[in-house]
C-alpha cells in the first residue's frame, strides 16, 4: 500500500522552510509521495486571507516543486472555494485512491498546536495519522497533552498511539511568509528564501508588491 502525506497550507508564497520539513518527515517516514494543497482560505485566517489569489499561489506552489521529486501540488481546496478544510480534502483523496493509500497529515510544531481544534478532529485522525516535525530542543508539554488526546480515540478505531501520532525532530530552517512579503516589497534579495523559478513568477507578476526587477 503507497503511503501519501498531506501537507496544506496558504502557501504565500512557498518557502524552502516548507519543502525541507516536508521532505525530512517523507524520507523518515518512507512515504512515497508528498501531496502540497493550498487552502483557498483557511478557517484559521479567516479575518486575514491570503494576500496572493489562489491560482498565483498553486502556480507558485507548482514551479517550486517542478524538480522535486516525489512531491506534487493539487487543487482540490482551490477547486472547491469558500473555507478550506483539511478533513474534506482527505476524504475525496481517500474516494479516489479507493482504499489503496495510506495517508498522512505532514504538519510543523506550530501547526500541531490547533490540530484538536480543527473540522471532524477524530475523522482526521483515523484517515490520515499526523507526523510533526519538531525542534530537538523542543519541550514537550504541548505533544504530551495531544498524546493524551489522541489515546482517548484508540478503541474506536483499534489503532496503535504511533499510528495516531508521530513526532519527528527534524532541522528547521526559520522561515516565514510575512518575511518573504515584506522583503519582496522592499525589493530585498529573496533568492536563499524562495525557489528561483517561484521567485522570477513573483517577480514577473509583480506580486507582493515587489518591482519587476
Amino acid at each position: 500500500m503507497r503511503k501519501i502525506g498531506f501537507f496544506g497550507g496558504s502557501f504565500d508564497p512557498i518557502h524552502f522552510g516548507h519543502i525541507y520539513l516536508a521532505l525530512q518527515l517523507a524520507e523518515k517516514h518512507h512515504l512515497d509521495e508528498v501531496l502540497f494543497c493550498p487552502a483557498f482560505c483557511s478557517p484559521f485566517k479567516k479575518g486575514e486571507p491570503p494576500r496572493c489569489n489562489a491560482h498565483d499561489r498553486l502556480k507558485m506552489l507548482r514551479l517550486a516543486l517542478k524538480e522535486v521529486p516525489h512531491t506534487r501540488a493539487i487543487s482540490h481546496e482551490i477547486d472547491r472555494g469558500g473555507i478550506s478544510y483539511t478533513i474534506d480534502t482527505l476524504r475525496a483523496l481517500q474516494q479516489e485512491q479507493k482504499g489503496q493509500a495510506l495517508f498522512h497529515l505532514l504538519l510543523s510544531e506550530e501547526t500541531a498546536e490547533h490540530l484538536d481544534q480543527w473540522k471532524d478532529f477524530s475523522d482526521l485522525m483515523r484517515i490520515a495519522s499526523p507526523l510533526v516535525g519538531m525542534r530537538p530542543s523542543s519541550h514537550f508539554t504541548f505533544f504530551d497533552a495531544l498524546t493524551h488526546l489522541t489515546v482517548k480515540l484508540l478503541s474506536a478505531f483499534g489503532m496503535t498511539q504511533q499510528r495516531l501520532l508521530s513526532l519527528t525532530p527534524t532541522k528547521v530552517l526559520e522561515i516565514s511568509s510575512t518575511e518573504i512579503r515584506d522583503r519582496l516589497r522592499r525589493n530585498l534579495y529573496c533568492g536563499h528564501l524562495v525557489p528561483a523559478q517561484t521567485l522570477a513568477f513573483i517577480r514577473h507578476k509583480q506580486l507582493y508588491g515587489s518591482g519587476a526587477k
